[in-house]
């Protein structure tokens, strides 16, 4: 027996590529099937179910992807029906917490951080608001009423309800109460007005 018998027989028992690769392969079933040797019955039921199962998760692919191009849309409605319904207090708030044009002395020597004023733009400041920026004879109060100054200096009510009808009825700046929000004064109206006082800042 010469060399190259041996090696043409040597190569005829070597595996095949898919055969190589399939043992490699991760995917269930595909190694039962691609195996060394002829075909047999073991190998053509795994093939079988193998397609099957690829078949069907084709198929469940395919059928999702048509569904969720179809663009479903699915709309819950309840309808209740009550002689009197109870509706969340209504409040409004300003952005601005202050008017600048009520801002004094006094008022920036104690509040001239939160109101963001550096003590040596206090003059400019008071310049720019059409006030006295002369410091010169000014003495601070030993005390600062902090209440006293939001309400003094705050947005009032009065001035920023335009309009207002709650339930069909007129109303107005009497009818609202002041609600303490987020760094100022709010006004709500309305029956659970005690939630509105613990809530945000609301807008209307």
């Amino acid at each position: 027996m010469d060399d190259s018998s041996v090696s043409e027989k040597e190569e005829d028992s070597r595996p095949s590529d898919i055969t190589v690769f399939a043992e490699s392969c991760t995917l269930h079933g595909i190694s039962h099937i691609f195996l060394p040797g002829g075909v047999t019955v073991r190998r053509m039921l795994w093939a079988c179910a193998f397609l099957m199962s690829l078949s069907i998760f084709l198929y469940q692919v395919y059928d999702r992807i048509t569904f969720y191009t179809e663009y479903h849309h699915v709309t819950t409605l309840d309808e209740m029906d009550s002689p009197l319904m109870t509706f969340p207090a209504i409040s409004f708030c300003n952005y601005n917490r202050f008017r600048k044009t009520q801002v004094t002395k006094n008022d920036l020597y104690w509040m001239g951080a939160l109101l963001g004023v550096k003590p040596p733009d206090y003059s400019k400041f008071l310049e720019t608001i059409g006030q006295n920026s002369d410091f010169s004879k000014f003495f601070p109060t030993q005390t600062f009423d902090m209440k006293g100054f939001f309400d003094r200096a705050g947005h009032q009510v009065e001035t920023m309800l335009l309009d207002c009808r709650y339930r069909s009825q007129e109303c107005g700046a009497e009818n609202f109460t002041t609600v303490s929000q987020q760094g100022g004064w709010g006004w709500g109206v309305g029956e659970r007005l005690e939630e509105a006082e613990s809530g945000g800042w609301g807008e209307v």
